[in-house]
């Protein structure tokens, strides 16, 4: 009788280590945070594996584009639906700071100054040129414009591609770009801007524009370096121009939310992606210009110091956006 309440006693115990050992994992499996992004699933997947991979933490993504994602951030003030946001222009997380809460990233000395903002409320994550990307097929080199002042030239017209800035971050800060570049041509830049709409067709998205060069639906279009690389590097027949009059380079941002539900999920998301390992992936992997100084550019990018490269004023271009898109919706209609 005795010999059995100790066989009892030690089944119990050892059931209850095993209850307690199942609890314990299960907690550290369901660790989990949430991600918006406006990157594609091509370049946010490898990141977010190799993340869970290395912390064990679930990565739940939202997809959308960033003036979406913003919109949405902002109803759920108060109440984030998510603890990181990953892509679009500096000037969007600049508009939108007060969604967003500072974090200085573990390597934060090995980023430029040009890529985080002054009190750490975004970093870059990597740098992005805008370009004129071109059909090699439909437009022979000694026919290739040189910049942003020749896609005015009649003969571009319905042959050019561009997306909405009212949707597009990328067409935002092109549109921002030939502003700076051409503030002398009698209108503050928008009789250049105009030229170059008139001959366009204005897309919904960022990613149609490019798509329809490769296919051979237009000839030029304007994009950012890493689309026209991804299409080359599949090969399209395609190539792309860096505008002799020179280019902005805008950092793909990402941000901690205010208010996220798991915060130290966030942060640990923060330090992988300004990690070298992170960084590598970006620029062997995925043809993205690291912000890291320690990582070499990816094969077939041009380094920085062959790109006329022009700064723009965020903290203008961000004080001016409803005007500069109001004008631009008057242009979309005239």
């Amino acid at each position: 009788m005795r010999t059995d309440r100790r066989w009892t006693a030690l089944l119990l115990l050892v059931a209850l280590t095993l209850v307690l050992a199942g609890c314990g994992g299960g907690t550290r499996e369901q660790q989990r945070m949430t991600l918006y992004t406006s990157f594609g699933a091509d370049l946010y997947t490898p990141l977010v594996q190799a993340f869970e991979e290395q912390t064990g933490i679930k990565v739940d993504v939202v997809f959308g584009g960033t003036g979406e994602l913003l919109r949405r951030l902002e109803a759920e003030k108060g109440t984030a639906g998510a603890d990181v946001m990953l892509g679009g222009g500096a000037e969007s997380y600049e508009a939108y700071r007060e969604l967003f809460v500072p974090y200085t990233v573990k390597d934060d000395d090995l980023i430029p100054g040009a890529l985080k903002a002054p009190d750490r409320v975004w970093y870059g994550f990597n740098a992005l040129p805008m370009v004129i990307m071109y059909n090699r097929n439909l437009v022979p080199e000694d026919e290739l414009p040189r910049g942003w002042a020749d896609l005015a030239d009649p003969r571009w017209q319905g042959r050019l591609a561009m997306s909405d800035a009212t949707k597009s971050g990328t067409a935002f800060v092109q549109v921002v770009t030939m502003l700076t570049l051409f503030a002398d041509d009698g209108a503050e830049g928008w009789n250049t801007v105009s030229a170059v709409v008139k001959n366009a067709r204005v897309l919904g998205s960022s990613s149609l524009p490019p798509k329809g060069v490769d296919e051979g639906e237009y000839a030029l279009a304007l994009t950012h370096e890493n689309m026209a690389w991804k299409y080359a590097q599949a090969g399209g027949p395609v190539g792309w121009i860096y505008p002799a009059e020179g280019t902005a380079t805008i950092p793909d941002s990402v941000a901690l939310v205010k208010g996220g539900p798991n915060p130290d999920a966030a942060r640990k998301f923060m330090d992988f992606l300004f990690s070298r390992e992170a960084q590598e992936m970006a620029s062997r992997q995925l043809g993205l210009r690291a912000s890291r100084t320690d990582v070499p550019l990816p094969e077939g990018l041009s380094p920085a110091d062959e790109i006329r490269l022009i700064e723009l004023d965020i903290a203008w271009a961000t004080a001016q956006r409803e005007a500069i898109l109001g004008r631009w919706k008057d242009l979309l209609t005239q």
